[in-house]
């Protein structure tokens, strides 16, 4: 629409952009953890995950499952509201990456007044509390040289001209080596299965009953490695995941049921 309209839109049209994103960003209100952090740029969304060790975490390969449905619920619940009014849906990229924390952040207005002029036993100055004391620079710690936005966001852009077409769910190898990593940690066995066209992993207690699974993910046999000069990889894009708390033989998400529209 914008670049139909060289992006200078009519009243109605904008209402139409204006629903759309009212509806995807509703759904991150409620397809979202304590646990989590998401950002909202624009028309895309960043949900960020840590699974730094606490000493409340019984598990943090739990808590790491619980994430990846989180994402799924979400690009599902964008995805059938979208294709309900005409609308082609979202493409998703899941990445694991490393996080160098470096300033505060946010920097209010108040930072620039210097301690000693601020009357005594008020926090901050009477200036910065006429104005507000607004926020001037944005900077969540969470993104700060986080090299797993940067993986996702470079694939995500690159789109179909890099190998992930349409309105699906991709993940990268660096999410499936970190799975490997936090499985062997917790004693989890990490178990790949082929079929003629689909490739499963599973993380489970006992390779010989998934009733103790974790999680599990069923995947396009035919994995994608991106024409992408900043970054060389693998992607598998998935469709289906099985949740830790039900029996991978009665339920699933089913991300290919909803991914039928290209972008």
């Amino acid at each position: 629409m914008f670049q139909l309209n060289n992006w200078s839109l009519s009243h109605s049209q904008k209402r139409k952009i204006y629903d759309r994103l009212k509806a995807a960003h509703s759904a991150v209100l409620y397809y979202s953890s304590f646990e989590e952090r998401n950002l909202i740029l624009n028309d895309g969304i960043a949900k960020v995950y840590q699974p730094r060790s606490r000493f409340m975490d019984s598990s943090r390969l739990l808590s790491i499952s619980l994430y990846f449905r989180s994402c799924i619920q979400l690009h599902l619940s964008i995805s059938k509201e979208e294709h309900e009014h005409g609308f082609p849906g979202c493409r998703s990229v899941l990445a694991f990456g490393e996080n160098i924390e470096y300033l505060a952040d946010e920097i209010r207005l108040d930072d620039w007044v210097y301690n000693y002029s601020k009357p005594k036993g008020t926090k901050i100055s009477n200036w910065a509390q006429e104005q507000g004391n607004p926020i001037i620079i944005y900077n969540p710690k969470e993104l700060q040289m986080n090299t797993a936005f940067s993986k996702a966001f470079l694939l995500e852009n690159g789109g179909t001209k890099a190998g992930l077409p349409g309105n699906h769910l991709y993940i990268d190898k660096s999410v499936i080596d970190a799975i490997a990593k936090y499985a062997k940690r917790e004693s989890y066995d990490v178990l790949w299965k082929e079929a003629s066209d689909e490739l499963f992993l599973f993380v489970t207690k006992d390779k010989t009953n998934l009733d103790n699974l974790i999680m599990g993910f069923c995947f396009d046999k035919a994995t994608i490695e991106p024409t992408i000069d900043k970054y060389r990889t693998i992607v598998y894009r998935l469709k289906k995941f099985y949740p830790h708390d039900e029996n991978p033989n009665d339920f699933c998400y089913d991300i290919d049921r909803l991914s039928d529209y290209n972008i």
